[in-house]
């Protein structure tokens, strides 16, 4: 299955098997916010515009409906993030 990752409408990618969505934006050098990568600090927060994740680890941080920390989950098929 392809998972193709577009952002802010921009950039677009093709995630691989990396552990996390940062990790993928950081290997395609695109720049997101970040500290903890894992969960705790809510610095890599985006907007899930289009599509769905699965999660890869639990965020301990509260969350709209909309939102997801990419530190956290992978590309459950084609997304699109706002960042």
């Amino acid at each position: 299955m392809s998972r193709t990752v577009t952002v802010n409408d921009v950039q677009t990618f093709t995630y691989g098997e990396e552990f996390s969505l940062l990790d993928s934006m950081e290997e395609h050098q695109i720049r997101v916010n970040y500290s903890c990568r894992g969960g705790y600090c809510g610095s890599c927060k985006v907007k899930l515009t289009a599509g769905k994740v699965k999660w890869v680890q639990d965020s301990l941080v509260p969350l709209e409906d909309d939102e997801i920390l990419v530190c956290c989950c992978v590309p459950d098929g084609s997304i699109k993030l706002a960042i």
